[in-house]
């Protein structure tokens, strides 16, 4: 096919012609996959994940258009930057929150055939459509313009462009952010760049929060009204350029009938919407030109040869016996190796972490409620990085899965180390779970503290129990380098979330009645009960990992082996 075909119009023939394929392409996959019992599983987790994210967003855009009602109401429109500021801070954590778990279409393969960059562009926004946060945020952002327009519904039009305006600024921003970010982590140098940034993250934060709790202790219950005015005043000042400020002040111009007025600030949110859709465009144009994200050198550059070892070829027998040597120690030092180079799997495991050690601030009692379940949900809350992992342990093998069934390794083996590493993973994440809410609310009491590490001896190898059949029974392709992934994922993601939320569940249904009753202290000891029977079924599991990857040898070659 031509050149000149090739960059035809976006909606010319033969971009019509690919559209069509492509959604004929996707119809005929879901239809072939419903004619297994885990192809009607994902459908129905599927509508589930999109119905979930519908009805929370239906929540947000309630309280949304009430509060953009009474602001119309009381004609109060230039305050709107205090609904539209959390939106757009949603739209953007929203991802971050569930980059462990959040699923994105791939479309990386149809560069393969002679798709236009302008096609291939239009797929991708209008696939990026159904993401969680462009749900929740569209929704949000709808629920404002109905809250303004049962006041003024005259300017329902103008009032839609500027919302329409803000809300395709927002998607745009949060595609660019993870595209870019996907592009960072793909480099080590990069890579180290962004962690200093999560670390400064850190660290601001850490000294905020003594300075907001000095001002508070020295201020007692007086407030300074003057002062927070001319705060306020300087806070309203430096966002008014931005595009929630943007947004709030064409609507207020708008309602006032300044429409030729309000023509600047809206001309300001399109020239916030080119901009991030520049730094869209940059990274997708490096893709559609072939760039591969990765670690391999660049051509023109020769790496030097490491020196080998005088020990290197000498059978095990004759070199010091280590500790975990075969394959338990060969598969250890392949995943960590393997996720010392996944900067988006890294990413996935600390981002939940830096969102949790923003949210909140330090309390002023220790003895508060608060204070008091902070450690516990904070520790329910460090399973959730390592969802994938622990869920689908075989995602990153590909191809490589061919060998472990040529190998005479047993499959057990492969998955103990995999679950050793998954465990030393958790006491990492554990360990900085600790550190946040140590800082921000103080060390628990050695009750809570007790029945916390109970439960935590219940819920670790639940998870691995739990996750190892999951791992083989739904097994997904988990491309280790980009934040999108295979198709399939979504189901597997639905099981393992039910699985959190059932095994955070048995704490609180076994902790709560015995408080209520005055009997907490016998909550640890039900806790070790259920502890070593979840030890027992995974135990009991492992035993099992041989027979059941055995007979699910084809679809996990299916599954793991295809072409991405």
């Amino acid at each position: 096919m031509s050149e000149p075909e090739i960059s035809g119009s976006v909606f010319g023939p033969l971009a019509r012609a690919q559209y069509a394929a492509v959604l004929r392409m996707r119809r005929q996959m879901l239809v072939h996959s419903l004619r297994s019992t885990r192809g009607k599983f994902e459908l129905v987790a599927r509508f589930f994940w999109i119905g979930f994210f519908l009805f929370v967003g239906l929540g947000v855009a309630t309280g949304c258009g009430f509060l953009a009602h009474q602001l119309a109401s009381d004609d109060q429109l230039r305050l709107l930057p205090v609904l539209l500021w959390p939106i757009l801070i949603l739209w953007q954590v929203v991802p971050i929150m569930l980059a462990s778990s959040q699923e994105n279409v791939d479309f990386s393969f149809l560069l393969r055939f002679p798709v236009s960059f302008r096609s291939y562009l239009l797929l991708y926004l209008c696939f990026g459509i159904f993401d969680p946060a462009s749900l929740i945020g569209g929704v949000a952002v709808l629920g404002v313009w109905v809250g303004l327009l049962t006041v003024k519904p005259e300017l329902g039009f103008w009032f839609g462009i500027a919302l329409f305006a803000f809300a395709f600024f927002n998607f745009l921003l949060t595609r660019a952010i993870f595209s870019w970010i996907e592009r960072w982590l793909a480099k080590r140098k990069t890579r180290e760049i962004l962690g200093m940034v999560f670390l400064a993250i850190f660290l601001s934060f850490q000294l905020l929060n003594p300075a907001l709790a000095g001002s508070s202790r020295r201020s007692g219950v007086t407030i300074d009204l003057a002062g927070l005015r001319r705060t306020g005043h300087v806070v309203a000042a430096m966002q008014r350029p931005l595009p929630p400020g943007l947004a709030a002040s064409f609507i207020a111009l708008a309602a006032k009938g300044r429409t030729g007025a309000a023509g600047g600030t809206l001309g300001g949110i399109f020239a916030y919407i080119g901009a991030a859709g520049v730094l869209l465009g940059l990274r997708l144009r490096a893709e559609y030109r072939g760039e591969n994200l990765g670690e391999a050198p660049q051509a023109g550059k020769r790496q030097p040869r490491k020196a080998v070892s005088a020990s290197a070829g000498v059978p095990a027998t004759q070199t010091s016996r280590r500790w975990l040597d075969g394959p338990i120690r060969a598969v250890l030092t392949k995943d960590l190796l393997y996720l010392s180079r996944s900067g988006i799997m890294l990413f996935s495991m600390l981002a939940p972490l830096v969102i949790m050690f923003g949210l909140g601030g330090q309390v002023r009692s220790a003895h508060s409620p608060i204070a008091q379940f902070a450690f516990p949900f904070a520790v329910a809350y460090g399973f959730l990085p390592l969802t994938r992992q622990v869920c689908n342990s075989l995602g990153g093998e590909g191809a490589g899965i061919q060998l472990y069934f040529l190998s005479p390794t047993p499959f057990r083996t492969i998955m103990l180390a995999k679950n050793l590493l998954q465990v030393s993973l958790f006491v990492v994440e554990l360990t900085l779970v600790c550190l946040i809410v140590f800082s921000k609310y103080g060390p628990p009491t050695p009750k809570i503290a007790a029945l916390t590490v109970c439960w935590l001896l219940f819920a670790l190898p639940a998870n691995l129990a739990v996750g190892n059949v999951l791992s083989i029974a739904m097994a997904y392709r988990m491309t280790l380098t980009r934040v999108t992934r295979e198709k399939g994922s979504v189901g597997n993601g639905l099981l393992s979330l039910l699985n959190q939320i059932v095994i955070f569940g048995v704490g609180a249904v076994v902790y709560l009645p015995l408080a209520y009753f005055g009997h907490s202290e016998l909550a640890g000891p039900v806790l070790l009960a259920f502890a070593s029977v979840a030890v027992f079924a995974w135990l009991r599991g492992l035993g099992n990992v041989d027979r059941m990857a055995a007979n699910r040898r084809e679809s996990l070659l299916a599954d793991l082996v295809r072409p991405a």
